[in-house]
C-alpha cells in the first residue's frame, strides 16, 4: 500500500473501482522515443521501487500505516528512467575534457486520487560528478524531463524541468534529491491505467524556451 503524502483528510475517489486491478502493472519496458529527444531502443521492464525500500525512505521518509486514504502500489503506474537519458555531462570530448557529469541513481512514486484525476509524486536521486576541468564554485542546470506514457510511445503528460545543483569549489561530488508532486493526468479506465508508463531522464535536445524552471534539489557531499 502507498501512504498518503500531505493529504491527510482528503477525499479519495473511486479507490473501490480501482481496488479489483490485478497486482502489478504488466507492460514491456522500452524508450519514450521523442520524449526526451532520443532514437527509440528496447530496454528489459524494472519493477518499480516499493514503498519501506531504502529509496523510497530516504526520499519521502517513512511510509504511514496503511487505512482508508491509502492507495494501493499496484494502482499506481510503474516508473523508469528512458533508456539513454540516465547521464548528462558537460566538457569536451573525452576523460581529461570532462567538467560536470550528472547520473539518475533511484526513483520512487507515490499515488493518489482527486475526483477524475490521478496525481504522482515523483522522487529522484542523482549524483553530480567533477572532472578534471571542473571551475570553482558553480551552479549547474540540469535539465530534467518527467513524461506519462499510455503504452511506450503515447504522450499524456510531459514536463521538462530546469533544476539548479550548486557545486562547491573542490568537491568530487554532489548528491541530489530532486521531488515533483504535481504530475497530474485524467485518470483512465482500469485496463488502460495498466499500461500507463513515468518515464524519467534528462533532456539535452530540449530548446531553453521550452523549458521551466523547477525547485532547488535538496543536496548532500
Amino acid at each position: 500500500m502507498l501512504r498518503t503524502f500531505g493529504m491527510t483528510g482528503r477525499a479519495w475517489a473511486r479507490v473501490a473501482l480501482l481496488s479489483g486491478l490485478s497486482a502489478g502493472l504488466a507492460g514491456c519496458g522500452t524508450s519514450a522515443g521523442n520524449l526526451f529527444g532520443g532514437s527509440q531502443t528496447q530496454q528489459a521492464a524494472q519493477p518499480a521501487p516499493g514503498v519501506g525500500s531504502p529509496v523510497h525512505s530516504a526520499l519521502f521518509g517513512q511510509p504511514v500505516p496503511a487505512g482508508p486514504q491509502t492507495l494501493q502500489e499496484n494502482l499506481c503506474p510503474r516508473i523508469e528512467v528512458r533508456d539513454g537519458s540516465n547521464v548528462w555531462r558537460q566538457g569536451g570530448e573525452g576523460p581529461t575534457e570532462l567538467r560536470y557529469q550528472a547520473t539518475i541513481t533511484d526513483l520512487a512514486r507515490e499515488c493518489r486520487i482527486e475526483g477524475q484525476t490521478m496525481i504522482v509524486k515523483v522522487g529522484i536521486e542523482g549524483r553530480v560528478l567533477t572532472g578534471p576541468k571542473a571551475e570553482g564554485n558553480a551552479r549547474l542546470t540540469l535539465p530534467i524531463r518527467l513524461a506519462v506514457t499510455r503504452g511506450l510511445s503515447q504522450s499524456i503528460w510531459t514536463r521538462l524541468y530546469n533544476v539548479p545543483i550548486d557545486v562547491p569549489a573542490n568537491s568530487p561530488n554532489v548528491a541530489f534529491t530532486q521531488i515533483e508532486d504535481q504530475v497530474t493526468f485524467p485518470l483512465p479506465q482500469p485496463e488502460e491505467l495498466q499500461t500507463y508508463v513515468i518515464f524519467v531522464g534528462f533532456d539535452t535536445m530540449a530548446q531553453p524556451q521550452q523549458r521551466g524552471r523547477g525547485r532547488q534539489a535538496r543536496q548532500s557531499r
